[in-house]
């Protein structure tokens, strides 16, 4: 059995495309012919064009600003703060390692942690909790 073809979509004529650029060098050129020097206008004849400017910008769907999304977040900037704390005792910790003769990682972090005040802290942070529900 032969399948039956299947009919053809008739095909829609393409328009040629229009020159977007000429249309924007003679937008431009209307622009700079219809508005006059700077240097002759008085204070409130600028601000009322820039204000009709303004006006016609804002009503143009092509001129329109999109949002731009902020670069800076609190969490790709805690992130990166971890990131450099890790890799500064990481540093630290590859220093001692090459510059010590007798090497204990162990003894080398406490140390660490008791300068940096770290020991401290977790030790403040269980007497208040000890504190808190009535530990001894």
């Amino acid at each position: 059995m032969a399948k039956p073809e299947k009919e053809k979509k008739p095909e829609k004529a393409k328009e040629p495309k229009k020159d977007n650029k000429k249309e924007k060098k003679e937008k431009g050129k209307k622009g700079a012919d219809a508005n006059p020097p700077l240097s002759s206008m008085s204070p409130d004849q600028m601000t009322a064009q820039q204000l009709e400017q303004a006006i016609k910008e804002s009503q143009d769907p092509d001129a329109r600003l999109r949002k731009i999304k902020s670069p800076l977040n609190v969490k790709s900037c805690l992130l990166n703060v971890l990131f450099l704390v890790i890799l500064t005792l990481g540093i630290v910790v590859l220093w001692c390692f090459i510059e010590v003769d007798r090497f204990n990682f162990v003894t080398v972090v406490k140390d660490m942690s008791n300068q940096f005040g770290i020991t401290q802290f977790f030790e403040n942070v269980g007497n208040w909790f000890t504190n808190l529900f009535g530990g001894g």
